[in-house]
């Protein structure tokens, strides 16, 4: 893994760490959105993101000084993230979003599509957020680190802490499951 530079991170983390909060706020700041984006795919209720994200961020304070300046803050919290998300889902039964959620469903843009394609599209979106949410979380949180955060299979293998035979066979069966469940759509 490559060592990561970026100096005003690294100047805000050393002062997190000497209990400078207005630091550690920066640091939240920056990477809320996305902890708070991964929390939501892998769980697909709006409150349970929020607290997983809000837990992450409150876990990460207090083993702030584990953390290895020479590696991507990012990739760190987001491991917590992962921990706590993957627990979550493991003793607790998945909530249902109390609403359907898209970050990129566009309902302020207009559209140009024909009234019956747009509904075609917006089923299809709906259906796949169902397929999504419906693999297994060990397949899930694969699938997402693959495709939303471009991963490949040997740095998903270092985060998850498996083998990368692992990491493909997982993302080979939850790449399936989605096959089938959206063949009405393919």
């Amino acid at each position: 893994m490559r060592d990561y530079d970026d100096t005003e991170e690294k100047k805000q983390i050393m002062k997190a760490k000497q209990g400078d909060q207005k630091a550690y706020e920066f640091l939240v700041k920056k990477y809320q959105h996305r902890i708070y984006n991964l929390c939501l795919w892998m769980t697909g209720a709006h409150q349970a993101a929020d607290d997983l994200a809000q837990d992450t961020f409150i876990k990460a304070y207090f083993v702030l000084n584990t953390f290895k300046e020479r590696k991507a803050f990012y990739s760190w919290i987001r491991r917590i993230a992962l921990n706590i998300t993957l627990n979550f889902l493991k003793t607790r039964k998945r909530e249902k979003p109390l609403q359907e959620y898209n970050p990129k469903d566009g309902k302020n843009r207009p559209s140009s599509d024909a009234p019956f394609d747009s509904l075609l599209k917006k089923r299809m979106r709906m259906a796949f957020q169902h397929a999504i949410h419906s693999l297994p979380s060990d397949q899930k949180v694969i699938y997402f680190l693959r495709v939303h955060e471009n991963m490949n299979y040997k740095a998903i293998a270092s985060v998850l802490d498996i083998p990368p035979g692992t990491v493909m066979s997982r993302l080979n069966r939850a790449r399936n499951r989605l096959k089938i469940l959206m063949t009405d759509y393919l």
